[in-house]
């Protein structure tokens, strides 16, 4: 993929997390922008978890056997 299609791609998965949290803080408190931005950052925190795991798996099982060769 080329660098503007990983934009885009992140771009609406940032969108996507952002409606999800505003439709989920509409049912608390929302008079306030810190319950949406508090649970924003949970939500994007435990969606960045396993790519995080899954990226430092591939980077260290799959290119170390790029190397050998």
């Amino acid at each position: 993929m080329k660098a503007v299609e990983w934009v885009m791609a992140i771009a609406l998965v940032v969108i996507g997390l952002s409606c999800l949290t505003m439709s989920a803080n509409w049912f608390g408190n929302s008079d306030s922008i810190r319950p949406y931005l508090n649970t924003l950052f949970q939500i994007c925190l435990w969606a960045g978890g396993p790519v995080v795991v899954v990226s430092l798996i591939y980077f260290l099982f799959f290119r170390k056997g790029r190397d050998d060769s």
